[in-house]
């Protein structure tokens, strides 16, 4: 084949998105085992599990791990947890039995070879001879030309006899795409529309590295048209990729899938989000009590909105609801701004949601036990433990207090007084101690109120408040005012839920002890 003739020839490529969302979606995520799951690959993980769902495809977990140097062990363990624990179950991968095993990059290098000897043969590729020098020369050379195409093509233009001179003296090689040197190469993103690239700003990438191992460029390619992959929803950042992958594609003579590129994550200062910034990962999140419906409805937000609305980013949903809204038009290429202001108001609600059932009120004890039997582990043997830890008591404690709360790690800092006694020399307490009226603070210390609250016949918040609000009464005292001193003795807290449904939850023999101190 004339390699001049090829080079220079003018290629317009198009892709064309079409109806997407007609027939089943095989989709994949595919990330590199190097360490814990960033908030973005959640959410790549996330719109493509939501597509897949939505049109009855399937979703496919792929490890990318090529690159053996930054493989970190137990990172597709972690990753593949991380990915339940949100409930985004994959239909083949791994740890998976499916027609398109393996799933890891690493056992499917001869595919690659295979391939990438194909591409050779028919002169959309060759191989690169150059040494590691060579090209660092070439590279800050052709910078201070303000040419950012880093390499020269040298090496396209060797003879047979150069080539195989080469091979015989086992040179290390790489193996180059042919990029031609004229024309566009465009497509139709289902995010941005139509992109195009001017093919002399497109770099002879490496295919396969010196060492025999692809790069991400071809085993994606060869990757997603073995696994018969039909999207490829991916972030923004892929985006000066696509048209080499577009490339291969045409050289190898298969169609290509349609792409949607996702926007970037940012700061609330329009940064770009990452591990400097705070809380990236996904482990961060499930750590700190993040519900993972919460995390999702969250992630999901970060750049797509039903109707293409982003002006309105305090929509709740569940998995179900995402997936019956979700469609790619909907996803805005605009920065999305991680708010964790807004996630906490989600968490909230979703916390709310929970607690409405007896199984969502059954988890979130699950969650809170571990909690409070770390953080009072001590002082809990002296003031009953085995009752303070009873799911029946945490489930009173959550009921009572989750209006008052975003995420389920709040009720050991703002409600130790349902497991310890009160600090009563703590900030807190002495500013609440303050604003108390000395006249109700007699009240609620006198035998007579504290011997008809022990007699109540049912020590509930009902008959709690009836027992307050008759005895301010009597005493022509504010009601209130005898509210907050009580609150005071039971709680050493301004903050909490009502007084009332604070003393039932607390139970009648714990007030009684804790009132009995202030007489």
């Amino acid at each position: 084949m004339n390699r001049l003739k090829l080079a220079y020839r003018p290629i317009v490529f198009v892709v064309t998105a079409k109806r997407y969302m007609s027939t089943p979606a095989r989709v994949r995520f595919a990330p590199s085992p190097t360490g814990q799951l960033h908030l973005g690959g959640l959410r790549t993980a996330l719109y493509n599990y939501l597509l897949a769902k939505k049109t009855n495809g399937q979703f496919i977990l792929r490890i990318e791990d090529t690159d053996q140097s930054r493989y970190v062990e137990g990172a597709v363990e972690n990753l593949i947890r991380a990915l339940d624990w949100a409930g985004i179950h994959h239909d083949e991968g791994p740890d998976k039995n499916g027609p398109h095993a393996p799933y890891y990059q690493s056992e499917r290098t001869e595919l690659y070879r295979r391939y990438a000897k194909q591409l050779v043969d028919t002169d959309h590729a060759y191989r690169c001879f150059c040494t590691p020098e060579r090209l660092q020369r070439v590279r800050e050379a052709r910078q201070k030309q303000g040419n950012y195409i880093a390499y020269d093509k040298h090496c396209s233009y060797l003879s047979e006899e150069e080539i195989q001179a080469n091979l015989e003296k086992k040179i290390p090689f790489t193996i180059r795409l042919r990029t031609p040197y004229e024309g566009m190469t465009e497509h139709e993103d289902l995010v941005y529309g139509k992109i195009s690239f001017s093919n002399k700003t497109i770099d002879d990438t490496i295919l396969i590295k010196s060492d025999g191992y692809p790069t991400y460029h071809l085993a994606n390619v060869v990757d997603d048209h073995l696994m018969e992959i039909t999207h490829v929803l991916r972030g923004e950042e892929w985006l000066s990729s696509t048209p080499k992958h577009l490339l291969l594609y045409k050289a190898l003579g298969w169609k290509p899938p349609l792409f949607a590129h996702l926007p970037l994550l940012l700061n609330p200062d329009g940064s770009k989000l990452s591990k400097r910034s705070g809380d990236v990962y996904v482990e961060q999140y499930i750590s700190k009590g993040y519900l993972p419906e919460a995390i999702n409805n969250f992630v999901s937000l970060l750049g797509w909105h039903p109707g293409h609305d982003n002006t309105t980013n305090d929509a709740l949903f569940t998995m179900k609801e995402l997936i019956d809204k979700f469609d790619i038009k909907d996803i805005n290429h605009s920065g999305a701004i991680v708010d964790h202001q807004k996630l906490d108001w989600i968490n909230k609600h979703h916390l709310l949601k929970r607690a409405e059932t007896k199984e969502g009120l059954n988890s979130l004890v699950d969650m809170l036990k571990p909690l409070i039997d770390n953080r009072y582990s001590n002082s809990l043997k002296e003031i009953n433990k085995e009752y303070r830890l009873e799911p029946s008591y945490l489930s009173k404690v959550i009921a009572t207090i989750k209006d008052r709360i975003r995420n389920i790690h709040d009720i050991p800092d703002l409600c130790s007084y349902y497991f310890v006694e009160p600090n009563y020399e703590s900030k807190d307490a002495m500013a609440l101690k303050n604003k108390l009226k000395q006249p109700a603070i007699d009240l609620v210390a006198t035998k007579e109120f504290q011997e008809q609250l022990d007699l109540l016949p049912l020590f509930d918040a009902e008959h709690i408040k009836k027992h307050v609000y008759e005895s301010a009464d009597r005493n022509k005292l504010n009601p209130n005012h005898v509210m907050m001193a009580l609150r005071y003795f039971l709680t050493g807290s301004r903050v909490g839920a009502g007084v009332a449904e604070t003393m039932e939850v607390l139970g009648k023999d714990t007030v009684m002890q804790r009132l009995g101190i202030h007489k």
